[in-house]
């Protein structure tokens, strides 16, 4: 009997939810059943998804593919962008879910219940049809991530989670209400609102005032941690267990850029006008001012946090150029690099807590000479820095590469400072390898060595990591994975974005008004 890829969609983002519910409901279940019972929740979207992906029909003429009335109401479907983003969340959250299965934490089943919880809510996010089932999931996620870490994570995690829930729910609410007001202009029903009739209603309908599109792009930025609204994420980031950081830093913070490319880029003129030269001076400032910051760091975690932030840089620079050119290089470069940084960022919280549980700390003044006594760990940690800074052979490469290519109309300054962050990211990244595992030991840490000596990874983290970091090989070797499904749907946004930069032209038509009798579209 053969399973269509619509129920297996399905399966793939509802299976973690279930999983986790009956650990939450059942928290008294052995450990050994409820580790192999949550191991299945995590490692069966990480089968469907990528199986999905390869399945995508390209070239083709639906927009979206797999389509079916999930529960609630929500329909589920998979377009050319949300296809690889479910594939990489589903890579995260099986390595997130090995490295929950291996943690020593209080109310293990009730910990292991919130992570599929936030685990499923991220794959709906990039799964669902419909606006209100996007931010539904969104904000599904966003719960157990604020309660995991408050209860389990590390030091300052209480006013972490307080930060990141006003943050990132601001931000939701101030996006959801830009776009109901872009929705009300445009004459779309509510129950007409799938994404895709929203992409299209927003390309057709009225030229909307820039306040609107202003109100929709920072409230998503700041869920994507766009400069100056990133305050919340590093702090989060270092406060919160690994597995969340993995799973909101790696893809669950790319909701905010799906939404602005979906939602944004394709109709909204956010790179005309004076916002425009707002949102290219923020993508700037993420990229630079932020590197530089990272250049400060003294704290391991604290540096994967920063540089998580830095690396939106690029990518709302790709979605920023297509804009103003209606060319899809740099949207196309934009949404591969999405892909490319969870699977690397999420590989360096992993690998990164890996140095930590070792040598007790995340201070790299306590650090040094690790490689001598794990050498495997500083192999992997290397290769996922290596991924991050863009080396040809990973993922990440073809996406930062994408991106600077496209920024030819800049001008050279600009293009300078922008290119200046290249060395600006090898040199903090770099420096935080030479300072772990290079050079001579700290006696702080000979010390823990003679009192608890450690060893390198075991078993479990290196399947983690080795997952990670081998499906970054993979696309880096052979993009086209990625980009048969993306190129379709970024030319047809940057197609979108021409026209609205025709519309800034016209005056705004005159909507009619609607008599009482007269039934809505």
């Amino acid at each position: 009997m053969q399973i269509s890829p619509s129920v297996l969609l399905l399966i793939a983002v509802y299976t973690p939810i279930l999983t986790g519910l009956i650990l939450l409901t059942l928290r008294k279940l052995p450990q050994s059943f409820a580790s192999g019972f949550a191991l299945g929740g995590f490692a069966i979207p990480g089968v469907i998804a990528p199986w999905l992906l390869a399945k995508w029909l390209s070239p083709n003429t639906e927009i979206q593919q797999f389509i079916s009335e999930g529960p609630w109401g929500f329909g589920m479907g998979l377009n050319g962008l949300g296809a690889p983003l479910l594939a990489m969340t589903a890579f995260v959250g099986l390595a997130a879910g090995i490295k929950a299965l291996t943690q020593e934490v209080e109310a293990r089943n009730t910990y292991l219940g919130l992570i599929l919880f936030m685990f499923g809510g991220t794959l709906g996010v990039f799964a669902t049809t419909h606006l209100i089932g996007f931010y539904f999931f969104h904000e599904f996620a966003l719960v157990p991530t604020f309660i995991l870490t408050l209860f389990w994570g590390g030091e300052g995690r209480r006013s972490a989670a307080m930060q990141m829930a006003l943050y990132l729910t601001a931000g939701a609410m101030a996006s959801l209400a830009g776009l109901l007001i872009a929705l009300d202009a445009s004459g779309l029903s509510f129950n007409e609102a799938t994404l895709v009739r929203v992409v299209e209603a927003l390309a057709e309908g009225p030229h909307l005032p820039q306040a609107t599109a202003a109100l929709i792009l920072f409230g998503l930025g700041t869920l994507a941690s766009l400069f100056p609204f990133h305050s919340w994420a590093a702090p989060g980031y270092s406060a919160a267990p690994t597995p969340v950081s993995m799973l909101h830093a790696g893809a669950l913070k790319k909701f905010g850029l799906y939404g602005i490319i979906l939602l944004g880029a394709s109709s909204l003129h956010l790179s005309q006008g004076t916002l425009g030269n707002w949102f290219l001076g923020l993508a700037v400032a993420n990229v630079f001012v932020v590197g530089l910051i990272c250049l400060v760091q003294r704290d391991l975690k604290q540096l994967l946090s920063w540089s998580s932030v830095a690396h939106m840089g690029p990518i709302f620079l790709g979605i920023w150029v297509a804009g103003t050119n209606g060319k899809a290089a740099g949207l196309d470069a934009a949404a591969f690099l999405m892909v490319a940084h969870g699977l690397s960022c999420a590989a360096l919280f992993l690998l990164g807590n890996a140095v930590r549980t070792r040598a007790g700390t995340y201070r790299l003044d306590s650090l040094g000479g690790m490689a001598s006594r794990s050498p495997i760990l500083a192999a992997l940690f290397i290769a996922a820095t290596m991924a991050s800074i863009g080396l040809p052979g990973f993922g990440n490469f073809w996406g930062e590469i994408g991106v600077f290519l496209s920024l030819g109309g800049l001008p050279l300054w600009l293009q300078a400072i922008v290119a200046s962050t290249v060395v600006i990211s090898a040199v903090y990244s770099l420096r935080a390898v030479a300072a772990t595992f290079f050079g001579p030991a700290t006696e702080a840490l000979e010390e823990r060595y003679r009192v608890a000596p450690f060893g390198d990874l075991g078993l479990a983290e290196i399947g983690a990591a080795s997952f990670l970091l081998g499906a970054s090989l993979v696309i880096g070797f052979c993009p086209a994975i990625i980009t048969r499904s993306t190129n379709p749907v970024m030319t047809d946004i940057a197609a979108y974005s021409q026209r609205a930069e025709i519309k800034l032209s016209k005056p705004a038509p005159q909507r009619a008004p609607q008599s009482p009798a007269t039934p809505a579209r």
